[in-house]
Parts: C-alpha cells; structure tokens; sequence
C-alpha cells in the first residue's frame, strides 16, 4: 500500500515540475531590468581636491582627452587614463568645495533611455549629528562611460544619519 501511493505521489510530481519550471522562467523574465545598464568605470576619485583650488558644484560631459587632462590637472596629479573617445565618454561630478567632510558622491546607475544616457547620482550631506573633519573637502569622480550618447544627470540629496 505504501508503495502504490508513493508512486502515485512521484507520478503527480512528475506532472507538476514542468509547469514549476515555467512558472519560475516567467518570473525570471519579469525580473530584470527593460532599461539596459550603461557599463562605466570610475577613474577618478577623492573627497580633497589636491592643488587646493575650489571647483564649483556641478556636473561635465568630457569628450576629448584634451578637456579630460585639463579637468583632471584641475583637482590631482594622478595618471591620465587611455579613453577611447569615440566610444567613451566621461561625465564628472563634482560636488564643489565644502567646509567640513562627511559629503559623499554615489552612483546609483546609468541606463539607456531612449537616444541618451540617465546617470543617477546620490549626494549625501553630513547631518546635525555627524562627526566630520574640519578641513575644507571637494568630493569629486571622474567616471568613464561605454557610450557616446548624451547624458542626463539627475541628482538626489541625502542628509546622513549618525
């Protein structure tokens, strides 16, 4: 008796298990993203501006290796990568000179949308709380794109809870 209803069990698997499969395989497909993810990699970045200069807050799409070496001279004394321009582009975003630390710079991504990029960037401030340096900071990050379509950068502010 045992038996027969063991079988009977695996038999009512065996039927279920397909439909399993492709219930998962939909749930899948719904998952991911329908906005492709840009590839991109950080080249640069610091929270100190090195030569001491004082750059404004605010964002730039470099397409030539002569604005790219020039923003760069501007803020460190690192290494000018190779970039292919015309595949790659790179967008900085500088958060300008502030007087203490605690201000961070993230990326949260870049996606295709339509015919341009939409790169979506967390500022976060320090918070009444926070314990921060006092020492004149300058977050900024250079960061190189696998496109050459236009940009769009949206920006969120975030207030650090310490």
């Amino acid at each position: 008796m045992l038996y027969i209803q063991g079988v009977y069990i695996i038999k009512r698997l065996l039927i279920l298990v397909p439909f399993i499969f492709q219930i998962q395989g939909c749930n899948d497909a719904n998952a991911t993203s329908p906005i492709p993810a840009i590839e991109y990699e950080i080249l640069h970045e610091a929270h100190y501006n090195e030569y001491a200069d004082s750059t404004s807050k605010g964002f730039l799409v470099i397409k030539s290796q002569t604005e790219y070496e020039n923003e760069l001279l501007k803020r460190t004394s690192e290494t000018v990568e190779a970039v292919n321009f015309e595949e790659e582009t790179i967008v900085l975003i500088d958060m300008g000179t502030r007087n203490t630390g605690g201000y961070t710079i993230d990326i949260q991504s870049f996606t295709e949308e339509n015919n341009y990029i939409r790169a979506k960037v967390l500022l976060t401030l320090p918070g009444e709380n926070c314990v921060t340096t006092q020492a004149i900071t300058n977050p900024f990050k250079l960061i190189m794109l696998k496109t050459i379509k236009d940009i769009l950068v949206t920006e969120e502010l975030s207030i650090a809870s310490c």
